[in-house]
């Protein structure tokens, strides 16, 4: 029994070096804090196991570890409702922490020796685990995650066939039950490390393809997005494109400084963000160069879409300047067609954009028929 303490002591140090290494490197995620916690009180449980009855007399010397294990649990269903998003349920969580380990320590203090205490101990603790299957079906996300909930119902049972492991082997059951919770604190510690490290390389993943000034794609991160959204769509459904670039930027650095400069893209992308549908894909592909993928959306909508952001962008004041101090963007605008490549789009929308340069900027030209916006017009909001 020593030896497989010591091992659940070792498995529980290195499970805690990887998760805290996990969470060191990313802090927002606060399901490996909780889920470190969870092997934290797991190893002092190892280490209670062997010490705690050399040091007291039953019952405190079997309440100690039974303490760290619904502890455990309690900080492994934190980090559940953390991982997916959802709500924690503290007041349920710490509820049955509380009626677990006086239900226990009363059963253990009045029966103790006996198998209605080794029994009461085993359901109990399984059902502190059974919150966390709760918690995992309740979240959206959760409910999609099967491997996740097989694990736990796996721990679950593990806790509640202890009663029948030891009275169908009553020599070795202490052995076997000791058995499975390592099997099983193999498979949780695995399972958490794996979803850990999954989530950190998605986030990582997103911050190379995310311009972090202006919060949209960068220009790889623009480009893939939009061959993985062709790939999907249908060939008769319409796309569009819009190219928009601000006008004067060297200039507005040259004037207000770098970090005005940032505070004008930075607002640019804001406008995009807030405009755009789900499904659109908007990029900074340049320094002062944005690129708007419209799916479900001919030409005319496109312009529709330039046309207001224009408009928007064009009647932005900043906290850094003078109330009256405007910037503007000049954009070009282009229907994709079923089968064309991106690439040819982007060419006639650059062509278009420059059109608009050379008329005098702040405006939008489009190509094709289908862009024009007849007996529709926009105008800034007046700076006075």
């Amino acid at each position: 029994m020593s030896y497989i303490h010591a091992v659940n002591i070792g498995l529980a140090a290195a499970v805690i070096c990887g998760i805290a290494a996990e969470y060191l490197y990313d802090r927002s995620l606060k399901a490996a804090f909780w889920w470190m916690l969870t092997f934290v009180a797991l190893m002092l449980h190892g280490v209670a196991s062997v010490a705690a009855p050399l040091a007291f007399a039953q019952p405190v010397s079997g309440f100690i570890p039974f303490a760290l294990s619904a502890m455990a649990i309690s900080c492994l269903n934190v980090g559940i409702a953390a991982y997916f998003g959802s709500r924690v349920p503290w007041r349920l969580i710490d509820a049955v922490l509380v009626a677990t380990m006086v239900v226990n320590f009363v059963v253990g203090t009045t029966f103790a020796g006996t198998v209605l205490a080794s029994s009461t101990t085993a359901l109990l603790l399984a059902g502190a685990q059974a919150v966390g299957i709760y918690i995992l079906l309740s979240s959206k996300r959760g409910r999609r995650d099967r491997v996740f909930a097989t694990v736990l119902v796996l721990a679950t049972l593990n806790f509640a066939s202890r009663p029948l492991i030891e009275a169908f082997a009553p020599g070795g059951g202490a052995v076997a039950v000791q058995v499975n919770n390592t099997l099983v604190m193999i498979g949780l510690a695995n399972l958490l490390m794996l979803r850990l490290a999954t989530r950190l390389l998605k986030d990582m993943k997103g911050q190379s393809e995310t311009d972090g000034l202006s919060g949209l794609f960068n220009r790889n991160g623009f480009q893939a997005a939009v061959n993985r959204a062709r790939k999907l769509s249908e060939s008769v459904a319409p796309a569009s494109l819009i190219i928009c670039d601000l006008d004067r930027f060297k200039s507005i650095n040259d004037q207000h400084g770098h970090y005005v400069g940032d505070r004008v893209i930075a607002a640019f992308g804001r406008l995009v963000r807030a405009g755009a549908r789900d499904g659109d894909i908007c990029g900074r592909v340049g320094g002062e160069e944005f690129c708007v993928y419209l799916h479900n959306s001919d030409a005319r909508a496109a312009r529709l879409f330039a046309e207001w952001l224009r408009v928007a962008f064009s009647s932005t004041s900043y906290p850094e300047l003078d109330a009256n101090i405007r910037f503007t963007a000049s954009f070009g605008v282009t229907q994709i067609g079923g089968d064309e490549p991106v690439e040819a789009a982007y060419m006639r929308a650059d062509k278009a954009l420059y059109r608009a340069k050379r008329e005098g900027r702040n405006c939008v030209r489009s190509v094709g028929d289908s862009a024009e916006l007849s007996g529709i017009s926009f105008s800034a909001r007046s700076s006075g």
